[in-house]
């Protein structure tokens, strides 16, 4: 395996912490178009980081922003899943 083993948890830890801050600070997603520009918003700030990579604290600063990608992208899938069950449910009783 090439990652030390205890990397993995560590990172998705602090995935699941920002997901959890991001769930109780900012509403749901209202579309996936909604849920695309945050997650494209977080990917700039990621590539920012990366072409001032030779700037002090970059690394660190990219591996912060990479795992705001990955929490708003679960962020995503759990809100246009719950919207996408919402709708169908609501389609349901209308019928």
């Amino acid at each position: 395996m090439p990652y030390a083993s205890n990397e993995i948890p560590i990172h998705i830890g602090d995935v699941a912490y920002e997901l959890a801050f991001a769930l109780t600070k900012f509403p749901p997603f209202n579309s996936s178009h909604e849920g695309y520009a945050v997650i494209l918003e977080e990917l700039d700030e990621l590539w920012d980081e990366i072409k001032n990579n030779k700037a002090e604290g970059s690394h660190e600063r990219q591996i912060k922003e990479a795992k705001q990608v990955a929490a708003m992208a679960i962020r995503f899938m759990i809100d246009i899943t719950e919207k996408n069950f919402r709708n169908e449910r609501e389609r349901n009783v209308e019928d």
